[in-house]
Protein backbone atom coordinates (compact mmCIF):
# COMPACT_ATOMS: atom_id res chain seq x y z
CA UNK A 1 0.00 0.00 0.00
CA UNK A 2 2.84 2.53 0.84
CA UNK A 3 4.04 2.26 -2.83
CA UNK A 4 0.52 2.56 -4.23
CA UNK A 5 0.50 5.62 -2.15
CA UNK A 6 3.82 7.49 -2.95
CA UNK A 7 2.57 6.96 -7.14
CA UNK A 8 -0.48 8.39 -6.68
CA UNK A 9 1.39 11.39 -4.90
CA UNK A 10 4.03 11.60 -7.65
CA UNK A 11 1.44 11.25 -9.93
CA UNK A 12 -0.56 14.57 -8.71
CA UNK A 13 3.04 16.41 -8.29
CA UNK A 14 3.72 16.16 -11.89
CA UNK A 15 -0.02 17.02 -13.38
CA UNK A 16 0.62 20.41 -10.64
CA UNK A 17 3.78 21.02 -11.68
CA UNK A 18 2.64 20.66 -15.71
CA UNK A 19 -0.59 22.20 -15.21
CA UNK A 20 1.19 25.46 -14.05
CA UNK A 21 4.15 25.32 -16.94
CA UNK A 22 1.66 26.81 -19.69
CA UNK A 23 1.15 29.58 -17.45
CA UNK A 24 4.89 31.22 -15.93
CA UNK A 25 6.10 30.36 -19.67
CA UNK A 26 3.10 33.12 -20.85
CA UNK A 27 4.49 35.54 -18.05
CA UNK A 28 8.15 35.31 -18.43
CA UNK A 29 8.68 34.71 -22.02
CA UNK A 30 9.81 37.36 -24.19
CA UNK A 31 8.96 41.09 -24.07
CA UNK A 32 6.12 42.10 -22.24
CA UNK A 33 3.10 43.62 -24.14
CA UNK A 34 2.73 47.28 -23.44
CA UNK A 35 -1.32 47.58 -22.50
CA UNK A 36 -3.15 49.13 -25.39
CA UNK A 37 -3.16 53.38 -25.66
CA UNK A 38 -6.67 55.12 -23.72
CA UNK A 39 -7.62 58.05 -26.16
CA UNK A 40 -8.81 61.22 -24.37
CA UNK A 41 -10.03 64.16 -26.46
CA UNK A 42 -10.74 68.03 -25.63
CA UNK A 43 -9.73 71.32 -25.05
CA UNK A 44 -5.70 72.12 -24.26
CA UNK A 45 -6.18 74.13 -20.83
CA UNK A 46 -2.30 74.53 -20.35
CA UNK A 47 0.88 73.35 -21.21
CA UNK A 48 4.36 73.39 -19.29
CA UNK A 49 7.60 72.46 -21.43
CA UNK A 50 9.66 72.70 -18.85
CA UNK A 51 7.44 69.94 -16.77
CA UNK A 52 6.65 68.05 -19.83
CA UNK A 53 2.67 68.37 -19.01
CA UNK A 54 -0.20 69.26 -20.42
CA UNK A 55 -3.60 69.58 -19.22
CA UNK A 56 -6.67 68.67 -21.07
CA UNK A 57 -10.61 68.97 -20.35
CA UNK A 58 -12.49 66.80 -21.93
CA UNK A 59 -16.19 65.94 -21.43
CA UNK A 60 -15.82 62.73 -18.85
CA UNK A 61 -13.34 64.47 -16.48
CA UNK A 62 -12.86 68.27 -15.33
CA UNK A 63 -9.61 68.10 -16.38
CA UNK A 64 -7.05 65.53 -17.34
CA UNK A 65 -3.10 65.49 -17.03
CA UNK A 66 -0.61 64.01 -19.28
CA UNK A 67 3.27 64.00 -19.45
CA UNK A 68 4.95 63.30 -22.38
CA UNK A 69 8.66 62.49 -23.76
CA UNK A 70 10.93 63.47 -26.80
CA UNK A 71 9.19 60.27 -28.23
CA UNK A 72 5.32 61.56 -28.46
CA UNK A 73 4.32 62.20 -31.90
CA UNK A 74 2.71 65.44 -32.50
CA UNK A 75 0.47 66.25 -35.29
CA UNK A 76 -1.13 69.73 -36.58
CA UNK A 77 1.12 71.90 -34.49
CA UNK A 78 3.97 73.81 -35.83
CA UNK A 79 6.78 73.23 -34.18
CA UNK A 80 6.04 70.18 -32.25
CA UNK A 81 4.89 70.51 -28.56
CA UNK A 82 6.60 73.65 -28.47
CA UNK A 83 3.38 75.06 -30.70
CA UNK A 84 0.98 73.83 -28.37
CA UNK A 85 2.28 76.50 -25.92
CA UNK A 86 0.35 78.81 -28.19
CA UNK A 87 -2.72 76.55 -29.14
CA UNK A 88 -4.64 77.28 -25.40
CA UNK A 89 -8.41 76.52 -26.35
CA UNK A 90 -7.38 74.42 -29.60
CA UNK A 91 -8.88 70.64 -29.68
CA UNK A 92 -6.98 68.02 -28.33
CA UNK A 93 -6.67 63.93 -29.48
CA UNK A 94 -4.41 62.45 -26.91
CA UNK A 95 -3.37 58.88 -27.26
CA UNK A 96 -1.90 57.76 -23.65
CA UNK A 97 -0.74 54.90 -21.69
CA UNK A 98 -1.10 54.49 -18.12
CA UNK A 99 2.61 54.00 -16.11
CA UNK A 100 1.31 53.99 -12.27
CA UNK A 101 -0.86 56.85 -11.82
CA UNK A 102 0.49 59.23 -14.66
CA UNK A 103 -1.17 59.71 -17.96
CA UNK A 104 2.09 59.37 -20.60
CA UNK A 105 0.85 60.79 -23.81
CA UNK A 106 2.23 58.51 -26.95
CA UNK A 107 0.53 60.65 -29.39
CA UNK A 108 -0.66 64.25 -29.89
CA UNK A 109 -3.37 65.27 -32.16
CA UNK A 110 -4.11 69.06 -32.86
CA UNK A 111 -7.98 69.01 -34.16
CA UNK A 112 -8.11 71.22 -37.24
CA UNK A 113 -10.37 74.46 -36.59
CA UNK A 114 -13.60 74.42 -38.08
Amino acid sequence: MPLVKRAVIAVAAVLLIAGTLPTFAQESGGARQQPAPSVATGELVKIDTSAKTLVVKTASEPEMQFSYTDATKVTGADKGVAGLATMTGSSLTVHYTKRGQNNVATEIEVQPKK
